[in-house]
């Protein structure tokens, strides 16, 4: 019999994507289409030409890794987030749904898309990769774009133009208002919306102005502004917030809820910063005859923000609170943060808690994770502390203003002995401590910043963070043993392409190399932490009798992984940008002043630099320096290395400072010579 001279109908997008759903993972090639659709062979070229389209339509991006066999042959397409803009105009950054990505250069923009933004989705095209450290790319199409208003300033030009605020931006836009006139007055700030001109030039009309670069608090509503992190919550997600706040309160002195261990008779203290309000964890100790017993109890956030509310969609969304110098944007509401789950003392609150026994060496002996209910017998500081420390020996008696004057007198020295033996066990497996100084900034009466005061690290910062990270390995090490789902804290070792490897949550549990583990989680900041709240409802499920055993928990995917790892970056930067802003504010008196700035890294076209006195980094041109010293050089910045071996990380310069630009956050640095 002769072949069918029919074409058989191919199946819609919608199917086919539906099916490859429902594979999960497992290897499909087009055969196995073929079968499941009933088509005949000679359809095999029409398959794969359906699967090219939907590719670069973006419509398989979500598949379960692995579902689609390589040998098919489909475009490498992906999504890629804009992180800023490069000098030649081209967008750089990273995919959006691989953490462990090499840098992207954007070649084409999207044919629809004149102009793109740091923050922007953009569906791509890679090319293949190569042995370079980054990959190159075409844009298909604009995904995502949070907002389209750019904040900007007047330039400093002689011609009107319009300076956007965002440092990674290099677009002056010519306003639409009057070729000769700026819309905005010296230093004021004001939203524009840009649009590209015919001539590759690009113009924009101011329509709102939010005020003068120097107002209190405008240096943290810029970054907040430029970074797009939800700022505000829903409705629905306050009265959530209200509604648990309410109940909390039936907690007050009534017995211990059922499957809880009641912890109120232990003085558990909270130790944070001076300015914190939301506290998430708190210690008890005491020494024994084998060494130390030690109990770190955690707010139990996951026993009020249960999966798929508004509260919990918010929360991930932000993946984490983010802390500035002026004002913290939470990632719950304040009635939860610095309320209901927040460990007040004297106030009873639900909690899971770490029970540890350990030698005198610090090596576990035995832990358990458990649910209770307990109250804070007192919130100190770490200054308090230290100063506890530090006058311990000829002062052991407190004097009654005090804030740990109340407790018993060996509770402190027992926690700083055990935080002491837990730090020689992480020295004997070969982590190095590292004394990593913040910076506090201070304000005046008015809002602006005054000062930038050192901070360095302590004794009790050691103290408390040696028990903290005890107890996340004990959880990472319950939630590997029980095979449970949940986000391990992974840290791969350096190596000479990546010299300094970042830690990164994943799914799949790694060794933390920093750390010197094996396993490793976030588990003791649920309140500011969506990774810590996702460990906490795991290990609820394993101590939960009502829980039902054959109910499985929701895996996290590589997106929530992606999602994490991203807010968790853009947490870090705008925290940075908002000092940048601050110092710029801060330095603008002492303009054409010298100061010392320490090398961190040398480029092509310069020195990255930290200025000694705000500890905020800048930017320091070849051409800053001298011509007699050489250094005015367009070449590689290796050859400037090989024949100034002095340009190395730690170096002293001495530098001039030329100028500030508070809205963008940077500084203008010459006449540079070295001290040391």
């Amino acid at each position: 019999m002769s072949a069918s001279p029919y074409v058989s109908a191919l199946p819609s997008v919608q199917e086919l994507r539906a099916f490859l759903e429902s594979r999960a993972g497992a290897a499909t090639g087009l055969t196995d289409i073929l079968r499941t659709f009933q088509l005949p062979v000679r359809q095999k070229a029409s398959i794969r030409a359906l699967l090219h389209d939907m590719a670069v339509a973006g419509d398989l991006l979500d598949l379960a890794a692995g579902t689609l066999k390589a040998s098919i042959g489909l475009p490498d397409v992906a999504r890629m987030r804009v992180s800023y803009i490069r000098d030649d105009g081209n967008a750089a950054g990273f995919l959006a749904d691989d953490a462990l990505s090499r840098p992207v250069v954007l070649l084409i923009k999207p044919p629809d898309t004149p102009y793109l933004f740091p923050g922007d989705i953009v569906l791509v095209r890679l090319r293949p990769a190569t042995d370079t450290q980054k990959r190159e790319a075409r844009g298909l199409r604009l995904l995502t774009r949070l907002d389209n208003n750019l904040p900007v300033t007047p330039a400093n030009t002689p011609e009107p133009l319009l300076l956007p605020c965002d440092a990674r931006l290099n677009l002056p836009l010519t306003p639409e208002e009057s070729t000769n006139t700026l819309p905005l007055a010296p230093q004021q700030i004001g939203l524009a919306t840009p649009h590209a001109l015919p001539h590759g030039a690009y113009a924009g009309r101011v329509h709102s102005v939010l005020g003068k670069v120097d107002d209190a608090g405008m240096p943290s509503r810029l970054s907040l502004l430029i970074h797009h992190p939800p700022t505000t919550f829903s409705e629905q997600a306050e009265a959530e917030a209200r509604q648990i706040a309410h109940q909390n309160t039936a907690l007050q002195s009534a017995p211990a809820p059922s499957g809880r261990t009641d912890l109120r008779h232990l003085p558990l203290i909270t130790i944070d910063d001076a300015s914190a309000h939301d506290f998430d964890d708190a210690l008890w100790a005491e020494q024994t005859a084998e060494g130390f017993h030690l109990i770190v109890a955690i707010a139990d956030v996951a026993h009020w923000v249960k999966p798929g509310s508004a509260l919990d969609m918010e929360a991930q969304e932000r993946g984490n609170s983010i802390y500035l110098p002026d004002r913290v944007v939470p990632m719950l509401p304040l009635a939860l943060s610095a309320q209901a789950c927040s460990l007040l003392p004297g106030q009873d609150r639900l909690c899971l808690f770490a029970d540890i026994h350990i030698t005198p060496d610090g090596h576990v002996v035995s832990a358990h994770i458990g649910r209770g209910i307990m109250q804070s017998a007192a919130r100190l500081t770490y200054e308090t502390v230290q100063q506890v420390f530090e006058t311990q020996a000829h002062q052991p008696t407190l004097p009654p203003e005090h804030p740990a004057a109340l407790l018993a007198p060996a509770l402190l020295p027992a926690l700083r002995n055990a935080g002491a033996a837990i730090r020689r066990a992480a020295l004997q497996r070969g982590v190095m401590e590292r004394e990593e100084t913040g910076w506090n900034v201070q304000f005046d009466s008015s809002g602006q910043p005054c000062a930038f005061v050192p901070r360095n690290t302590q004794e009790a910062h050691y103290m408390v963070a040696a028990c903290m990270i005890l107890a996340n390995q004990i959880a990472a090490e319950k939630l590997q043993a029980r095979a449970l789902p949940a986000l391990f804290r992974t840290h791969a070792q350096p190596s000479p392409d990546s010299p300094r490897p970042m830690a990164r949550y994943s799914t799949c549990a790694a060794p933390h190399y920093g750390l010197r583990l094996k396993h490793y989680t976030h588990f003791t900041s649920p309140i500011r932490r969506y990774a810590d709240l996702l460990a906490h409802r795991a290990l609820t499920h394993i101590n939960d009798s009502s829980a039902l055993p054959h109910v499985p928990l929701p895996a996290p995917d590589v997106a929530l992984v992606s999602q994490l790892n991203f807010t968790e970056r853009r947490a870090a930067t705008i925290m940075q940008d908002s000092l940048n802003r601050l110092a710029a504010l801060f330095l603008a008196p002492l303009i054409g002043q010298r100061m010392s700035a320490h090398v961190m890294t040398a480029t092509r076209h310069g020195l990255r630099v930290r200025l000694t006195k705000t500890g905020t980094p800048s930017f320091l041109a070849w051409s800053a320096f001298p011509d007699r010293t050489g250094m005015n050089d367009d070449s590689q910045h290796t050859h400037a290395l090989a024949h100034h071996p002095h340009v190395q990380s730690g170096a002293v310069l001495s530098v001039t400072l030329a100028g500030t630009c508070p809205a963008r956050g940077t500084l203008m640095l010459t006449d540079a010579v070295y001290e040391h």
